[in-house]
């Protein structure tokens, strides 16, 4: 009876150790066009004059696709002025530390200034706000 229990055990194993070897590896997908560009918000400097640069990048998830997004209703700022320098053109993958905005000395630490693009159907928005912990130093700047 052991020795039944022992060669069922050993084919179980050999069958699962086939399953294993013989399955393809998943990989994750690569899109080449058709994803979102989604903007972040870097963190935010204080300037000399007691007033604060906002740092902005972005992700384009896409792997060939570079979209062309102009100022308007799919690449604006909120508060307005819609148009506070940022890209139109947005090349592959994580772009950091691509442009600055900078707020007055008065800007509250509970006012968002939020950066909305709009790209293949999906909004995605960057939050920039004057929390302590997104303060950017220079070992930040370095890496």
């Amino acid at each position: 009876m052991r020795g039944q229990i022992r060669i069922v055990r050993a084919v179980a194993a050999a069958v699962l150790l086939a399953a294993a070897i013989g399955s393809p590896a998943s990989a994750q997908e690569r899109w080449n066009r058709g994803q979102n560009v989604q903007p972040v918000f870097e963190g935010w400097e204080r300037n000399d004059d007691g007033s604060f640069t906002m740092v902005f990048g972005y992700l384009n998830r896409n792997y060939q696709e570079q979209p062309i997004i102009p100022v308007g209703p799919n690449n604006f700022f909120e508060p307005g002025p819609a148009d506070r320098g940022q890209p139109t053109h947005f090349y592959n993958r994580r772009q950091q530390f691509v442009f600055t905005v900078r707020v007055p000395a008065d800007w509250g630490r509970e006012q968002d200034l939020v950066w909305s693009v709009t790209h293949n159907g999906r909004t995605d928005y960057a939050y920039g706000h004057l929390w302590p912990v997104w303060e950017i130093d220079a070992g930040v700047r370095r890496l």
